[in-house]
């Protein structure tokens, strides 16, 4: 008899703790869905300013395959060199 009221308060622990977990989830939903909301809401008065990034066009931009292509060659040929060393 005392194991199953040692069950039953675990139950009701349980589901208490459940609820309020899931109760602390939805006002966390709530609270957000209203901050978010209001961000908005306030944006309209208060924008952020927009920061425009002036860039230079180059007549010219180098490609880094061919520095990328030089580098597998070099690795290649001191690969190729340090086992026919052996």
């Amino acid at each position: 008899m005392e194991q199953l009221a040692s069950l039953q308060t675990g139950l009701v622990i349980t589901f208490i703790g459940m609820f309020v977990v899931m109760a602390f989830l939805a006002v966390l939903i709530y609270a957000m869905k209203l901050t978010s909301s209001l961000i908005l809401y306030l944006n309209k008065f208060f924008p952020e300013e927009v920061k425009e990034e002036k860039t230079s066009k180059k007549k010219h931009q180098k490609s880094d395959d061919t520095e990328i292509a030089i580098a597998i060659a070099a690795a290649i040929s001191a690969q190729g060199t340090i086992e026919g060393a052996k």
